[in-house]
């Protein structure tokens, strides 16, 4: 019998969703098998937008409507909406495994705060299966951590008396962007307890060209900014941010400086200082090559290139993020 299933605590999942009933309906569905379903009240917070179909009310517990205002203040409305002394976060794009809210819940009875799961998958496109790369490396370096400093909503749990203290997300976030980040940097400052679980998966699909994908890192970019305006500390990076990342941003950062030679006739400098780059940019791209070697080998010589793309677009949101207002990267 499982451990929950006799247990008084129960635990609220929250999906927060704005006319995206294909992809709600899976989620929802995953929800309604998950191994401690009775344990479970699943919420859907609308952010606006269109009713939901029938399909997606009959599994629902509850249904929470609201202004189209960002995933921030749905997830909030969601939330204290509802009854459930755990609350646990997942998108409506996102499929979580039978066991997802077992395995977070178990962090969380533990003693943890917050914890935070993982991607099982992200697609079958070349973009895509680098990004899972991506995801991969990240997660390696937070399974060395017993106590990490970000908790993201794809795939999350949270006792209610640290959302209660926190007041929750900030609703300045309109966008899905970096909204989770704020949480749990405030929960960091409160001397709360963050843990990473990796066994807490779900599926999703991610961005399926590199036009899309470099969008939603300039995006990254350009929220990180208003995020380090509150905390500065933070500005070094955190528990998910590789060493290697930001060195690939530096690089990127120097490529306008680079090309210079280039454009002023000075060839042979030029080819010397752009190889000795290309260098530095391979030799940044090592840790992730080896971890890309061990599930996707055919990918690891694309991988200087993706990093390259990484870098310049998170460099480019960077800095909308410090001649802008916090207007969204559409």
């Amino acid at each position: 019998m499982n451990d929950f299933m006799n247990s008084p605590v129960r635990a609220s999942v929250i999906i927060p969703s704005y006319n995206d009933s294909d992809k709600l309906i899976r989620c929802i569905e995953a929800l309604d098998c998950q191994t401690i379903r009775s344990s479970l009240e699943i919420i859907v917070s609308l952010d606006g937008g269109n009713p939901l179909p029938p399909r997606i009310q009959e599994k629902a517990d509850m249904i929470v409507e609201g202004s189209h205002s960002g995933p921030a203040s749905a997830r909030n409305r969601g939330w204290r909406a509802s009854s459930g002394d755990y609350i646990l976060f997942t998108d409506s794009d996102c499929v979580p495994a039978a066991d997802w809210a077992e395995k977070l819940l178990r962090v969380l009875d533990e003693g943890a705060d917050g914890v935070k799961g993982a991607y099982s998958s992200g697609g079958s496109l070349i973009i895509q299966r680098l990004a899972q790369i991506e995801f991969e490396e990240r997660y390696r370096l937070l399974s060395k951590q017993e106590d990490i400093d970000l908790v993201d909503t794809y795939s999350a749990a949270f006792r209610r008396e640290a959302l209660e203290r926190t007041e929750g997300f900030d609703e300045s976030f309109p966008m899905p962007d970096h909204e989770d980040v704020d949480l749990s940097y405030r929960m960091k400052s409160m001397n709360m307890k963050l843990m990473f679980e990796p066994d807490a998966l779900v599926t999703h699909t991610h961005r399926d060209s590199w036009k899309s994908y470099f969008r939603m890192k300039v995006s990254r970019g350009k929220w990180r900014m208003k995020v380090l305006r509150k905390f500065p500390d933070k500005a070094g990076g955190g528990s998910y941010t590789p060493f290697s990342l930001k060195l690939q941003i530096i690089l990127c950062m120097l490529l306008p400086f680079v090309f210079m030679p280039l454009l002023m006739g000075y060839y042979s400098f030029a080819f010397t200082l752009v190889g000795m780059w290309a260098i530095c940019i391979i030799i940044s791209s090592v840790p992730l090559m080896m971890i890309g070697a061990r599930n996707e080998p055919f990918l690891v010589p694309i991988l200087p290139l993706f990093v390259t793309w990484r870098g310049c677009a998170l460099f480019s949101g960077m800095l909308l993020g410090i001649f802008t207002a916090g207007k969204a990267v559409k």
